[in-house]
């Protein structure tokens, strides 16, 4: 068995004590979509993973057996990943995932660079009703944006839109579909990519990167508002 340090843990409902042998150092980071995944530990649930998810911390064995790593969906049990971790594994590399919402992978994948030439895809876990209109502009006129995309359903992947050097800095700006109107109460402030999304320009940022943006919303309590949270970029959770 296994138990986290500084970690509660739980197993048929029970609150799971566990003695300890060995500390060993573990880490694990990913990324989960479209559904919720459990963590467990040779049959005890550690956590629970939903969107970017990263642990740092120990692991604790039991004698010289390995430890059994599971990921399980929440809502069938089914076992969706296995990973073993011996007690000689050093475990300098952070254990990764993705899952996509049907299967698990090590890694998540994107396409090579081109030079001079800026890859971007978004994907937004917003409400079935909210389809997207992607643009971009300065923020100062809703009508003079330029568009990159258009009617993008909640739940899909755009394709890597590819994006030249723009004239001077820009905004990437979401609007609702098929209207002139932006996604977040109308309100520019509320409705562009703030998180480090970089478009490229002919007198800065050349371009030649890959960037692929998962776009969530929630209500913000403080301003009383909707919001565009999280903004996660995957390709930086998993570089080349």
């Amino acid at each position: 068995m296994l138990a986290m340090v500084t970690q509660s843990c739980e197993k048929n409902g029970e609150l799971a004590v566990l003695p300890i042998e060995k500390l060993s150092p573990v880490a694990f980071k990913g990324f989960v979509m479209k559904d919720t995944l459990e963590q467990y530990f040779d049959g005890v649930k550690m956590r629970e993973f939903y969107g970017q998810a990263k642990f740092e911390g120990n692991i604790a064995f039991q004698g010289e057996a390995p430890v059994k790593m599971e990921l399980r969906k929440k809502n069938t049990g089914e076992v969706l990943y296995t990973h073993t971790i011996e007690r000689s594994d050093p475990n300098t590399q952070p254990i990764s995932f993705f899952y996509d919402g049907q299967k698990i992978t090590e890694k998540y994948q994107y396409p090579g660079a081109i030079a001079n030439m800026e890859q971007i895809a978004f994907y937004f876990d917003f409400p079935a009703n909210m389809p997207v209109d992607i643009a971009y502009g300065d923020g100062s006129d809703v009508n003079a944006v330029e568009y990159l995309a258009r009617n993008v359903k909640p739940g899909e992947w755009t394709e890597f839109i590819k994006v030249p050097p723009l004239e001077g800095e820009m905004y990437v700006l979401l609007l609702k579909a098929g209207k002139k109107e932006y996604i977040m109460d109308n309100d520019v402030n509320y409705s562009y990519m703030s998180a480090g999304l970089t478009l490229p320009n002919k007198y800065g940022y050349q371009g030649g990167g890959v960037q692929s943006w998962y776009v969530g919303r929630r209500h913000d309590a403080t301003l009383n508002k909707p919001v565009l949270d999280p903004q996660i970029d995957l390709v930086a959770i998993f570089p080349r």
